[in-house]
């Protein structure tokens, strides 16, 4: 009786997960596959500059969140979230930098929301991936691969392309 017992709630565990399993929130995570991006590029740079910026558009079929991005070290040192705002100003209405109507960007550390069904565009002026500590320029037909991290989906490559403009819209 004892085996038996045993193989009884060996079985009832193993079915029980499948069953959990099974039963997990279907809505909760997609893969990463089911998320398209497109579009894909990266400003070409001039000597001397240690910065880069990449964009394109990304659609989730469910809310999510742009959470990292990685870059080989052979690239860049790392990866930024950034969105271009207008520059603050104090109380007496003068402006942190020169002009009227100047433009900052910061970095977005609690990543980029990606609303459901909707496509988010990374774009010049806008949003962006600022790729930091450059190891050499970004020239026009060169490739490289980014890692997108998303907080749902979890991890998807891309290929970035360096153009000197973006590319025409889909």
């Amino acid at each position: 009786m004892g085996r038996l017992w045993g193989f009884a709630a060996a079985l009832a565990l193993v079915v029980g997960g499948a069953v959990v399993v099974a039963c997990g929130d279907d809505d909760a995570a997609v893969p990463a596959s089911r998320v398209e991006v497109t579009g894909v590029w990266a400003r070409s740079s001039p000597p001397m500059v240690s910065v880069g910026a990449a964009y394109f558009d990304i659609t989730s079929p469910i809310d999510d969140r742009l959470v990292a991005v990685r870059v080989t070290a052979d690239v860049a040192a790392a990866v930024e979230i950034h969105e271009t705002v207008k520059a603050h100003s104090d109380h007496a209405g003068h402006s942190d930098h020169a002009g009227h109507g100047a433009m900052t960007m910061r970095e977005m550390t609690s990543g980029l929301a990606l609303p459901a069904g909707r496509t988010v565009s990374l774009a010049p002026g806008g949003y962006h991936l600022m790729l930091m500590d450059l190891v050499s320029p970004l020239r026009e037909g060169d490739r490289f691969e980014l890692v997108l991290t998303l907080e749902q989906a979890g991890d998807l490559p891309v290929t970035v392309e360096v153009r000197d403009e973006a590319p025409p819209p889909n």
